[in-house]
């Protein structure tokens, strides 16, 4: 399905592009919704769904919610995080973030179960947007109940085809664990 699903996006994404061209995007966006696919490192299909809404002045809140499929024999996984940040202008189109979360990571489909694996995280990066393309290298700290704390890289790239609409691209590598979708981002 997935290679199905990738050259629809790329030829809607080429099909924008002229349009694209013409926009003068000129702050990395804080007020969106995003909706993705991906794998991981362990052949792990994810569907997720990610939400960050600007708040007062520079303030967001974000949440991310993620269910992972697995093989026939074990249940699915699915991963909820709620937060709150705050991002600074550093340079013309580029800003600084930084936020804290808390979520649950549980076996089956019910984040809001008992049970679980709670955990909290320290995210910090750098957001730039150069008219049309809008990028973030970020750096993210987790500690989740029943395991060791751990650190790890977190990148992502939007290319706008409409001036609210974007395809993106995103990775992370969080617990020897490397994830990455593609997805579509949608400004409210």
């Amino acid at each position: 399905m997935l290679r199905r699903i990738i050259p629809a996006l790329t030829l809607l994404a080429l099909t924008g592009a002229a349009n694209a061209q013409a926009l003068n995007l000129t702050q990395p966006s804080y007020t969106h919704v995003s909706a993705g696919v991906g794998e991981n490192s362990r052949g792990q299909r994810a569907y997720m769904i990610d939400v960050e809404h600007e708040f007062g002045h520079k303030y967001f809140v974000t949440g991310h919610y993620e269910n992972i499929s697995q093989s026939s024999n074990r249940p699915r996984q699915s991963v909820i995080d709620l937060g709150v940040g705050r991002y600074f202008n550093v340079y013309d189109r580029t800003t600084l973030d930084v936020s804290t979360s808390v979520g649950n990571f549980v076996e089956g489909s019910n984040v809001f179960s008992g049970s679980g694996n709670t955990f909290y995280t320290l995210n910090g990066g750098v957001r730039q947007r150069h008219d049309a393309l809008e990028y973030r290298l970020g750096y993210r700290y987790i500690d989740m109940s029943g395991f060791d704390s751990n650190h790890g890289v977190v990148v992502s790239a939007h290319f706008y085809f409409t001036p609210q609409t974007a395809l993106g691209v995103y990775f992370s590598d969080v617990y020897a664990n490397s994830n990455w979708s593609f997805g579509l981002r949608v400004l409210y």
